[in-house]
């Protein structure tokens, strides 16, 4: 239908399907032995698939979590974070560990992922005695490793899930011999010895997390070589995020490689009040997954694209209507560049499809289907196409520095008690800016109307959870 592959559901989760990773960062967003301190990261395999570091004591604080644990159970606001941070399986154990308090240093918490698929958390011990008391187990001998690699740690369990400790460090997960395997792996070759990806898991922040593209559904992005790496950072006003591509030293891979730098020309054709605007350049790819971002509005010749493609969005109906996105609710317009062929071929379909509806007013033509009205045209080398508003170049809007100098790039703008706030379910406005550059992506959100900090404010998005199981399956292997 004109435009559009088809014209129904306008809606935040569509919309940020490109970096469900980076909204997700709102959740991420001394012990006993004789041997010397080994880092936490030195007990995790080389050949992991992925490794997420988190201060997990920062990030409670920040979430206002005054009492994460009260007679035995876990506080919601603690719950909310534990279940950002951690898979599933984890939760009940996490609250036998919040409750031991100070006994367990959560400042730095790493939980990875084997290249079998098992889960494992590990965290320092600072009373390994106290620990053990107040979790109710009974530590017995264990023995890991062969020949020089031999030695002893103390397992038990609890709960129904296997605790390895040693000299200050304990590890967590569904089976003893899955602890028991990774660390065989991590004393052939532990992860620390990745010096690139170990700087940046090392470096401060709330959250830090690394996926090897190779093991994971990020092959796109490269490699059994190459991790991105995502670091996330919690302030009061904001959460952020910035994420690269790397190699094991280090050096970094051109994440916008395929994309041509964006024309803010078209920003003269996007109206202040766009509650949504997306723009990349001339991209050199596969257009299957460009299409899946823009979900039922892609343009139909995104494909066919030699220049900067873009999309705005604005709700025009009431709550009810924006939110099921009844035929009229919203205003959208999508601008392609294309060759002057795809050009006049483009208008020619156009109007074809239109049935013999479409009139000439000037500029551009218009027809209408039910309660939509439909305007096409060529602007500036692009096909437009715009629903229930008119096509203008006369717009003056603040979004060029969000744009300039981008290879791609998104920002979504929610007023506090608006009507889209109220469709989407948000008890307060938002701001989010997404930037794609040569070498590093970058996303911030921020908060209107709402009293609390950022982080807490993220904590309370009726989208939140949702955001995070679509990260977590866009990264599974």
């Amino acid at each position: 239908m004109g435009g559009f592959k088809n014209l129904s559901d306008m809606r935040i989760p569509v919309l940020l399907t490109l970096v469900p990773a980076l909204v997700y960062a709102a959740g991420l967003l001394s012990g006993c032995g004789t041997r010397s301190v080994e880092p936490l990261i030195e007990g995790v395999p080389d050949d992991a698939v992925a490794v997420k570091v988190v201060d997990l004591a920062s990030l409670l604080k920040e979430a206002g979590c005054e009492v994460a644990v009260s007679d035995g159970i876990t506080s919601p606001c603690a719950s909310m974070v534990v279940s950002l941070v951690a898979e599933p399986d984890f939760r009940d154990i996490f609250t036998g560990i919040l409750s031991t308090g100070k006994c367990a240093d959560l400042s730095k918490v790493i939980m990875f992922t084997t290249s079998a698929g098992h889960e494992i958390l590990t965290f320092r011990l600072r009373d390994e005695e106290a620990f053990c008391r107040i979790m109710g187990c009974k530590p017995e001998k264990a023995v890991i490793g062969e020949g020089k690699n031999k030695l002893d740690f103390r397992r038990a369990e609890v709960g129904g899930m296997a605790l390895v400790m040693d000299n200050g460090r304990c590890w967590v997960a569904s089976r003893f011999d899955d602890i028991k395997g990774a660390l065989e792996g991590a004393y052939r070759s532990h992860f620390g010895e990745l010096e690139g990806v170990r700087e940046f898991l090392d470096a401060p922040g709330a959250a830090r997390l690394a996926v090897n593209c190779g093991r994971s559904s990020l092959s796109f992005l490269g490699g059994g070589s190459r991790w991105l790496c995502i670091g996330f950072n919690v302030t009061e006003a904001s959460v952020s995020a910035g994420a690269v591509v790397m190699d094991r030293d280090g050096k970094l891979d051109s994440i916008g490689k395929r994309f041509g730098e964006i024309d803010t020309d078209f920003l003269r054709y996007t109206p202040n009040d766009a509650a949504v605007v997306l723009a990349f350049g001339k991209y050199d790819g596969n257009v299957r997954g460009l299409s899946m971002l823009f979900g039922r509005f892609a343009p139909v010749y995104l494909s066919q694209a030699d220049g900067t493609t873009s999309l705005y969005a604005v709700p025009a109906g009431g709550v009810e209507a924006v939110a099921s996105a009844a035929p009229g609710s919203w205003n959208v317009e999508t601008m392609v560049h294309v060759p002057e062929d795809v050009m006049r071929e483009g208008l020619r379909q156009y109007k074809e499809r239109a049935g013999g509806k479409a009139r000439d007013i000037g500029n551009q033509w218009t027809y209408s289907e039910g309660d939509n009205n439909y305007y096409f045209g060529a602007f500036d080398g692009c096909l437009v196409f715009s629903s229930n508003r008119e096509i203008s170049s006369a717009y003056t809007n603040s979004f060029n520095e969000d744009f300039s100098g981008r290879r791609a790039a998104m920002i979504v703008d929610v007023a506090s008690g608006s009507v889209l706030a109220k469709a989407w379910g948000l008890p307060f406005g938002l701001s989010f800016r997404l930037g794609v550059d040569d070498t590093r992506v970058k996303a911030r959100i921020t908060f209107n109307g709402s009293h609390e900090n950022a982080l807490r404010s993220l904590l309370k998005l009726p989208q939140l959870p949702d955001l995070k199981e679509r990260f977590r399956a866009n990264t599974a292997r």
